[in-house]
């Protein structure tokens, strides 16, 4: 099954010449607009061409969103079918096979896979799968029957409820295909085994992004008291007690999340050495507030600060105020972690914010390692937004 262009989109020579570089993305001033480029429906296979009409590539076309155009192939050749989609999808699971022993992974990072406007999180024989665009919507009978040959699911768990499908003209329904969830699913990283709910919880119901960050920050736990800011289900904290954490108190808003974190805890025996606080992080930071604990380990994870591009002051100093605050409750010679997801953020930006806020405390530091997400999260070279994860790990006091 081959999806045939319907229309051909003419852009402007800088845009040409970064769309045969390589680079995935159309904006709509880089397009030679016309009248019938308002009749496209949302998600409508297109041929992308340079001022001379020559085919630079294939992909998909929303006349109604600023972000117009997603390259699925390129060259003059270049077409799109259900065997290019297929392929796709199992080299990207090659790769995961490849470097997690066990089937709990994202399995598809969109533009990181040259699957844009698709993510997909595999937990065993349940996926979680999260469709971002129309164009790939569109698509989906091409790209669904690869899902079912090559993984086998029992569920696929599909979290529409997006705010981008809202953009694109999508239906933000939540479904489910197969056996229906017995509860919260199993994830599992190394000795780990958290609890993640792929109905109600955050996005596609868990965090690999951070799989390798959590691992780092575990290895200062052993006999140490850890606090987990933001702490989810526990994607912190509970490494760092079955590492051998003496004590590890997870404070966040979510009801649901804590109690997916004090049952994966209760589960694998470390619950003695472990508290929960439901609280909205900067209130339980509030000076007035302070019960004068102060943690070996600081963890400070927070979503996304940054939405647009209009928020990025107001994000950075969002950042420096909460890295001042956590700072507090971090003890002399401790260890001090924080993380940013907001792409709008770039790392030279993050790091200046946190580093500022740490000096604002009155506390030197020094910086032990500069992360980004895990190997299941690939950027694409051409696009540095596919790189959002930054993970900044410090030593204060020294």
């Amino acid at each position: 099954m081959i999806a045939t262009p319907t229309a051909t989109v003419q852009l402007d020579k800088p845009a040409a010449k970064q769309i045969a570089e390589g680079f995935p993305w159309v904006f709509k001033g880089d397009v030679a607009w016309t009248s019938a480029l308002d009749l496209c429906e949302p998600g409508e296979i297109v041929r992308f061409c340079d001022a001379r009409l020559r085919t630079l590539g294939v992909g998909m076309f929303n006349p109604r969103t600023e972000l117009c155009g997603r390259i699925l192939s390129l060259g003059e050749r270049a077409t799109v079918d259900a065997g290019l989609l297929s392929r796709r999808l199992e080299r990207a699971l090659n790769k995961r096979a490849r470097a997690f022993a066990v089937p709990h992974y994202r399995w598809v990072h969109a533009e990181g896979d040259e699957l844009p406007g698709l993510v997909i999180d595999r937990y065993g024989d349940v996926l979680s799968v999260q469709v971002t665009t129309a164009g790939m919507e569109r698509l989906k009978p091409l790209w669904e029957p690869a899902l079912h040959a090559l993984a086998s699911p029992k569920t696929i768990v599909w979290r529409n409820e997006l705010p981008s499908r809202r953009q694109e003209g999508l239906s933000l329904e939540p479904a489910l295909w197969g056996e229906p969830l017995g509860g919260p699913v199993a994830v599992t990283e190394g000795a780990v085994t958290f609890r993640a709910d792929l109905v109600d919880g955050q996005k596609t119901g868990w965090f690999f992004d951070q799989r390798a960050n959590r691992q780092h920050v575990a290895g200062f736990a052993n006999g140490k008291s850890l606090l987990d800011l933001y702490s989810h289900a526990g994607g912190f904290g509970l490494p760092a007690a079955v590492a051998g954490a003496a004590e590890v108190h997870m404070v966040d808003v979510s009801a649901l999340a804590l109690a997916l974190s004090r049952r994966a805890a209760e589960e694998m025996g470390v619950d003695a050495r472990c508290r929960w606080t439901e609280a909205e992080v900067f209130a339980f930071l509030d000076p007035e507030a302070d019960d004068g604990k102060r943690y070996d380990v600081v963890v400070v994870d927070p979503p996304a600060f940054i939405k647009d591009r209009r928020k990025i002051p107001a994000g950075l100093a969002g950042y420096r105020k909460l890295a001042r605050m956590a700072a507090v409750k971090t003890k002399p010679d401790g260890i001090f972690f924080m993380a940013s997801c907001s792409h709008h953020a770039h790392p030279p930006q993050f790091r200046a914010a946190v580093e500022a806020g740490l000096a604002d405390a009155g506390r030197t530091f020094e910086l032990l390692r500069s992360a980004r997400a895990d190997r299941d999260h690939p950027i694409h070279p051409k696009l540095p937004q596919n790189d959002y994860l930054k993970a900044l790990t410090y030593r204060l006091d020294v």
